[in-house]
């Protein structure tokens, strides 16, 4: 694909996945927030995403049970749009563009970064990098702001999805970290935290928690979404198992009308 077309290619994305109105951005409810007994339930998921109040969803492939097209198809009967897709890369490109999400997000590695941005531009797919704590103690391939940079200037046409609560667990700036990426920020996922926990690298239990309701600066972040001008998906994740997940994916909605989204 030569420079011309690939950047033609970028802009139409970017078209295809903004929100008419004044914010440009659409708002989803991440599938790892249900029930995992709901895991075997595409139709409840679906229906529950719609009557709290998402546009969208994401999960990976084997969360969804389900083909791409009948996702799909089921997706578009409801008025919903799978706005991305997680796991293994080539998995989650092939599913996005068959589900008709334009956003792949996983790992790519910097010998074969050119090939797998090119394998997914030709199917209107976008690659992007998600920031997250290492397991067990471990240290990841990426965890904060400086990681997240560090690793879009490496792979050249891969995009960053900051995740805000895993970047308040390492002791990163949300808010900076945005405003550092710019417009190579082309997916969020928007996570609040247990304010004891910021800095500390320590996940597990109830360590993130409900939208508007821990560390995070919701309003910090939106505005700083706004001053790069970004027209994408914002994936709300809570992570943690709660009593009433239709009511707690209501209050997650409701924390964002409340900032007028």
């Amino acid at each position: 694909m030569s420079g011309t077309t690939r950047r033609g290619f970028f802009l139409t994305v970017a078209a295809a996945t903004a929100a008419p109105g004044p914010s440009r951005m659409r708002f989803g409810h991440h599938f790892y927030n249900w029930d995992r007994a709901w895991n075997h339930d595409i139709d409840l998921r679906l229906r529950l995403t719609k009557e709290t109040g998402w546009e969208g969803f994401e999960a990976k492939p084997a969360e969804f049970g389900v083909p791409p097209e009948v996702l799909k198809r089921k997706a578009d009967a409801l008025g919903l749009s799978c706005a991305a897709v997680g796991g293994s890369l080539k998995e989650a490109v092939d599913y996005a563009a068959a589900a008709g999400a334009h956003i792949a997000r996983s790992a790519v590695t910097r010998e074969d970064c050119r090939r797998w941005v090119d394998y997914a531009a030709a199917r209107d797919v976008i690659i992007v990098i998600h920031n997250h704590i290492g397991k067990k103690g471990a240290l990841g391939a990426v965890e904060t702001r400086e990681d997240l940079l560090r690793y879009l200037d490496q792979r050249p046409g891969v995009y960053a999805c900051p995740d805000t609560g895993h970047l308040l667990l390492c002791g990163s700036d949300p808010v900076r970290t945005i405003l550092d990426l710019g417009d190579r920020c082309r997916y969020i996922h928007l996570k609040d935290l247990d304010p004891a926990r910021v800095g500390t690298h320590i996940r597990g239990g109830a360590a993130f928690w409900e939208l508007g309701t821990g560390a995070l600066d919701l309003k910090g972040v939106m505005a700083a979404l706004e001053k790069i001008n970004y027209h994408g998906w914002v994936m709300v994740e809570r992570d943690s198992r709660v009593p009433d997940y239709a009511q707690s994916a209501r209050n997650m909605r409701a924390a964002l009308r409340a900032l007028g989204y």
